[in-house]
């Protein structure tokens, strides 16, 4: 085992002790295995960049690398204590083993992985138009007092009333009629 310093920190290089670690950096707030790994490009899926990807043969987008780790497709090849004093598990992805998986699918398997993992725009819901009153209160939690009513126009998505003043109400609530604004 051989010694190298950084100019901040001395490490000592990779070497497990018999499945007991190499030791803890708690000023960089990981194992000094995960220091390791990020030097050798290894890194939780956080932390890694377009950049990452990109220096390992990636061509396509990171949020398709992203959800091919999220579908098991790219599996953590392996895992390192982090996070300051509690010394969470945390999963080291490898970006050229991606490459080397997806490089090994033909286009049709790629092209059914894209359209698998293709975010979906959501489609807004127009709803019904609606208008009714809602209760006003004041006073204090303890005593609430009614001061009055609000009348309102809004949409109708689901159970809930978006108001054309702003905000929210709940179409079910105890204290609100409305109806529809035909």
């Amino acid at each position: 085992m051989s010694r190298y310093n950084d100019g901040f920190r001395q490490y000592d290089d990779y070497d497990d002790y018999d499945g007991r670690g190499n030791g803890y950096d708690y000023e960089a707030g990981m194992s000094n295995n995960a220091l390791d790994a990020y030097e050798r490009g290894v890194k939780p899926l956080s932390k890694i960049s377009k950049a990452d990807l990109s220096h390992a043969g990636w061509d396509e987008t990171k949020t398709l690398a992203v959800a091919l780790a999220r579908e098991y497709f790219w599996v953590s090849q392996e895992w390192h204590h982090s996070g300051g004093q509690w010394f969470n598990k945390v999963k080291f992805y490898d970006p050229e083993t991606l490459v080397g998986k997806w490089q090994k699918l033909d286009e049709l398997q790629r092209q059914k992985w894209r359209e698998k993992l293709r975010p979906r725009k959501k489609t807004k819901n127009q709803g019904r138009l609606v208008r009714g009153s809602y209760t006003i209160w004041g006073g204090s939690r303890r005593r609430p007092r009614r001061i009055g009513e609000q009348e309102f126009t809004g949409v109708l998505n689901g159970n809930w009333i978006t108001l054309d003043s702003g905000g929210r109400k709940k179409a079910d609530g105890r204290h609100i009629t409305w109806e529809d604004a035909a």
